[in-house]
């Protein structure tokens, strides 16, 4: 006969109906759990089990019919192999003995086919003056196995965190920090115990820790792509620091997570980067000087070669030749030389002139003057030496209009520009120069029909010294057009070309009438 769930005797109860239907109703409510439940008296044995028990025994081969009902669940667990079933032993007599008011483990029951994790739980109840035990095995497998991937996930989120090379802190509201990476170690020099609870104003130098903690949930709450503050590390010493910090909810509570580099690195290659730039434009500076000198020199060789051999054959023709020569000879020798000299003087009040403009910015003799008037005599004087070859057409506005600029320095950029439409122009070549006001500016158009110029050269027309490569045997010294742009740029104007390759060039120039005086 089996035990009794509750150990009693029928013949002792007038009525044991009550108590009977007590039993059947336990044991309905054990067979209706997962759990594998047995009922234990005070000595261990094992009284009743539910069907989860029973279904265990017969998947597992369990020997005995009754699942182990009847048998001493204390000799069981002292006779298996693993220290968790002498473990459970220990649990039965400390719960039995009222040491212990109920005992949990945890521990691994593995198939041959699948691994399976289990948690038993003792605990001691009375029943009419008898000590009963149950003994709840439950199957946690499911539990176990995320519990184990979290871990697992946590351990290789952890070892991913650690080998970044930026640091990433986590830290409260208060700027209390929760959690830090190696690599906060590696870049402040303190250990990760050294950090959490310490507030974040420990990582911060000095001249940067005013309104701290504001700053942290202020960057937080805007979602700050990042800020470059300096950072102080464990031994004092200070550094770049990049800090880009969000806001998360996390257990329900705000966190704040920071990403954290050590700028000193990138500083020194961007510092370095921009002396190597630095360094590479002087070079650039000096092959371009060098370059320019090399032209300038053989420029002038060139330009002053022709003048000055025109000067020596004319004057060792009056040296050798003068008791011979007719006046009319004489007379020609003696304007040669003048030609060449004035020639050269050009070349001279070039140069002079590019060196005030372009390196030592001379003042501007600013004066008021009738603009339409100024351009009108450069205009007749020009005409009046050049109009049996290129006749020069003048259209203005026809009135007064008052204007502040240099006149020297403006005659010269000017006289450049219609010298240039002359000489480039075929004979019986037509130059126009068309003048107008808008917007309290001046726009002066000169036009041409010449050779024109090469696309290629039009960028650096106005650089000192270039020449376009069309010009051929034409004389000139690459520097009026470079004088030029200087002086009206000085006047706070602008001068741009535009050209047809042999179709003639159109130079503007559009000057305020009023310049600003700096």
């Amino acid at each position: 006969m089996q035990p009794s769930l509750l150990s009693f005797k029928p013949q002792e109860f007038t009525n044991p109906t009550p108590y009977l239907e007590a039993e059947r109703f336990v044991l309905s409510a054990l067979n209706a759990i997962s759990a594998h439940v047995a009922i234990l008296d005070e000595d261990g044995q094992i009284l009743e089990v539910n069907h989860a028990w029973r279904k265990f025994a017969r998947d597992n081969d369990f020997p005995d019919p009754a699942a182990g009902v009847g048998m001493n669940y204390l000799v069981v667990c002292e006779r298996a192999s693993n220290a968790e079933a002498r473990q459970v032993a220990d649990g039965i007599r400390d719960v039995i003995s009222e040491r212990e008011a109920e005992f949990y483990l945890e521990y691994p029951c593995h198939s041959p086919t699948e691994r399976r994790w289990y948690v038993v739980r003792i605990t001691r109840f009375n029943w009419y003056d008898h000590t009963r035990l149950i003994v709840a095995h439950q199957n946690v497998t499911e539990l176990k196995t995320i519990q184990i991937q979290l871990e697992d996930s946590h351990t290789r989120l952890a070892a991913i965190l650690d080998n970044v090379v930026d640091g990433i802190v986590t830290v409260d509201l208060r700027g209390v920090i929760q959690t830090v990476n190696q690599a906060m170690e590696s870049i402040f020099g303190y250990t990760p115990k050294e950090l959490i609870g310490r507030n974040i104003n420990l990582l911060v130098a000095p001249a940067f820790r005013h309104g701290a903690d504001d700053q942290v949930s202020g960057f937080a709450v805007r979602n700050m792509v990042g800020h470059e503050i300096e950072g102080q590390r464990r031994d004092g010493s200070t550094f770049p620091m990049y800090i880009a910090m969000s806001r998360m909810h996390m257990d329900n509570q705000v966190i704040y997570t920071g990403i954290v580099q050590d700028m000193t690195a990138r500083k020194q290659l961007e510092a370095e980067r921009l002396e190597k730039e630095r360094l590479e434009m002087a070079l650039v500076s000096e092959r371009e000087m060098r370059r320019l000198k090399n032209r300038f020199i053989s420029m002038m060789s060139h330009e002053l070669k022709t003048p000055l051999a025109s000067i020596r054959l004319a004057s060792d023709f009056l040296k050798h030749y003068s008791d011979r020569a007719t006046p009319d000879e004489k007379a020609e020798a003696i304007t040669a030389i003048e030609t060449q000299v004035e020639y050269l003087g050009e070349i001279v009040d070039d140069v002079t002139t590019l060196s005030k403009t372009e390196f030592t910015g001379e003042d501007l003799n600013l004066e008021t003057y009738d603009l339409e008037t100024y351009l009108r005599d450069i205009i007749e004087e020009l005409e009046w030496v050049h109009h049996k070859l290129h006749p020069l057409v003048y259209h203005g506005v026809g009135k007064r209009v008052e204007a502040e600029f240099d006149r020297k320095l403006m005659r010269r950029a000017i006289t450049n520009l219609l010298s240039n439409a002359i000489k480039y122009s075929p004979e019986g070549g037509e130059v126009r120069v068309d003048f107008s006001v808008k917007d309290d500016t001046a726009i002066i158009r000169i036009t041409d029909r010449g050779i024109g110029i090469p696309a290629g050269d039009l960028p650096r027309l106005f650089e000192t010294f270039h020449r376009a490569e069309n010009v051929g045997t034409l004389p000139g010294t690459g520097l009026g057009l470079a004088i030029t742009r200087q002086a009206i740029e000085l006047h706070g104007g602008m001068i741009t070309a535009e050209s047809q390759l042999g179709a003639g060039s159109t130079f503007i120039v559009a000057l305020p009438l009023h310049p600003r005086r700096d």
